[in-house]
């Protein structure tokens, strides 16, 4: 049935040089890698422990956008962002452990709020943050071990991808 067919090129994986040239794709493993720096695990770990305050601050300043924003339907997005903040504080507290056997104290990094930026410049803010934070995890999580570790921080960053995509939607619901 597959006589004509190499086995062989039923998996592409990503260090397969072919399936990358093809889509004109470069992984972390090539040096001309733009934007990205490969980073190793104990950097990882460093980066989850700044990560934990970053989720921090981002929840205190999204209690800041909710009493800013307009109408109900734009706190309850900010709301649902913030209480997924509040997650990613855990959870990136929990890897944390889990890499090094210590535990962060959870009244670290409370953050004060910038209170003179309008709401239109607050959620700019909050869009370019959250963009940040993509990258960021992209980082960590081209060094984590597959299993559980991996699952984490994808389910983080996917958040903060859909927390982008609320932030332009009330971007432009506020022009």
């Amino acid at each position: 049935m597959y006589s004509d067919y190499n086995m062989n090129n039923l998996y592409y994986g990503f260090n397969d040089y072919r399936y990358l040239d093809e889509y004109n794709y470069r992984n972390s493993n090539q040096p001309d890698m733009q934007n990205d720096e490969i980073i190793t695990l104990n950097q990882a770990i460093g980066l989850i422990r700044q990560s934990i305050g970053d989720e921090k601050e981002d929840e205190v300043f999204y209690d800041r956008l909710i009493e800013q924003a307009p109408t109900e339907k734009q706190k309850e997005i900010i709301t649902s962002i913030r209480d997924d903040e509040r997650k990613h504080n855990n959870i990136l507290r929990e890897l944390y452990y889990n890499f090094t056997g210590q535990v962060i104290p959870k009244d670290m990094s409370m953050a004060s709020v910038d209170n003179e930026n309008s709401y239109k410049e607050n959620l700019e803010k909050a869009l370019f943050g959250e963009l940040q934070a993509v990258t960021k995890y992209r980082k960590i999580l081209g060094v984590m071990p597959s299993g559980r570790s991996y699952t984490l921080m994808m389910s983080i960053m996917t958040d903060e991808l859909r927390h982008a995509s609320k932030y332009n939607f009330l971007i432009q619901e506020n022009k």
